[in-house]
């Protein structure tokens, strides 16, 4: 084997053996690094987590709000519906009592005059009435007492 050949073997096993050193070495000072990069993604793989189920909780919590909202939005449409039916009544009837007010002594001369008309015409008949049914009663209480008289 000449000379040149072995130099360039030795050179080539030299420099194979340092680049496996260096490789080596290398591992030992990169696996500290890469043992923190892979603690760095399981704590963001945590992290991610976390904050997902605390964004699905608070999205619950506002889903339960926008339907209280929804919920109180229509109770108050429906209460002012209301209020307004209201109003339309207490305007109705402040106009029934304006005019009420307007004619009630024609309304009370009318009822004075149809109760003084039927007194007149129909209050003898009533005093008739009424004293057949007081002399009626009268006499059946007289016949009652005198049968539980007689029969002690």
């Amino acid at each position: 084997m000449e000379l040149g050949y072995l130099i360039s073997l030795i050179i080539l096993g030299v420099s194979l053996v340092l680049l496996i050193g260096i490789g080596v070495y290398a591992m030992k000072k990169i696996k500290p690094t890469l043992k923190n990069i892979e603690r760095t993604q399981t704590t963001v793989q945590d992290q991610i987590e976390h904050f997902t189920n605390e964004s699905d909780a608070i999205q619950k919590k506002v889903d339960l709000i926008m339907t209280r909202v929804d919920s109180t939005k229509e109770v108050a449409e429906i209460n002012l519906e209301r209020i307004n039916e209201l109003s339309d009544y207490a305007s109705s009837l402040s106009h029934s009592l304006t005019y009420l007010k307007e004619h009630g002594g024609n309304y009370s001369k009318g009822i004075i005059e149809n109760t003084y008309t039927e007194l007149k015409t129909d209050g003898p008949r009533l005093a008739e009435t009424f004293k057949r049914a007081f002399k009626r009663t009268v006499e059946k209480q007289k016949q009652r007492h005198q049968g539980n008289t007689q029969t002690l």
